[in-house]
């Protein structure tokens, strides 16, 4: 049996949302009101990737109609401060409802596994930045001979190395019926 709604809160500044594969168009109520909606045929990009969930991760999945409106849910659903519950397995039984109701629909929709373009340049500019004040910090010291220059070493080392494991890869196209068939 496919799920056709699902609860989820994916970010602590998101509010709680029920999503629902109606017969026509995807839905978002939050707190009863209708939020924001996108009919199946207006959808111009699905997109599974990795997002935070405080120390953890979780799957995100972004639909983007036409019109520039996105849907998001995650796999992990924010309960407070450092507190998230794992719903992996309503999320999967959720994502293979929606993939199977998009599944003839490949010619118009683009299915995209992958990191947005934004985060591939957002997270290794962060260990750059990690970099860069270690690099700072050891020149800094480094000026009056002084040892404790090397003490910014690590910094360096630590930020070279997370822009390395955070550089950005491609995206890549999915078949939507390999979802489909994991509910």
């Amino acid at each position: 049996m496919t799920m056709q709604t699902y609860s989820n809160r994916h970010a602590a500044n998101t509010a709680e949302q029920q999503i629902s594969l109606e017969s026509e168009r995807i839905a978002v109520v939050e707190d009863g009101v209708l939020k924001r909606a996108i009919r199946y045929d207006d959808i111009r990009e699905v997109r599974l990737f990795i997002g935070m969930a405080g120390r953890d991760s979780q799957i995100l999945c972004r639909i983007t109609g036409h019109e520039a409106t996105r849907i998001v849910f995650g796999s992990r659903r924010w309960k407070a401060v450092g507190e998230w519950d794992n719903r992996a397995d309503v999320f999967r039984a959720f994502n293979a409802a929606l993939h199977a109701k998009l599944e003839g629909r490949t010619d118009s929709i683009a299915f995209i596994e992958g990191q947005p373009f934004w985060s591939g340049i957002l997270l290794p500019a962060i260990g750059l930045g990690l970099a860069a004040l270690g690099a700072a910090f050891t020149v800094y010291f480094l000026r009056d001979s002084n040892p404790l220059a090397l003490a910014g070493l690590p910094g360096m080392a630590i930020g070279f190395y997370l822009a390395w494991i955070l550089r950005p890869r491609s995206a890549k196209p999915y078949d939507p019926a390999t979802y489909a068939k994991t509910g």
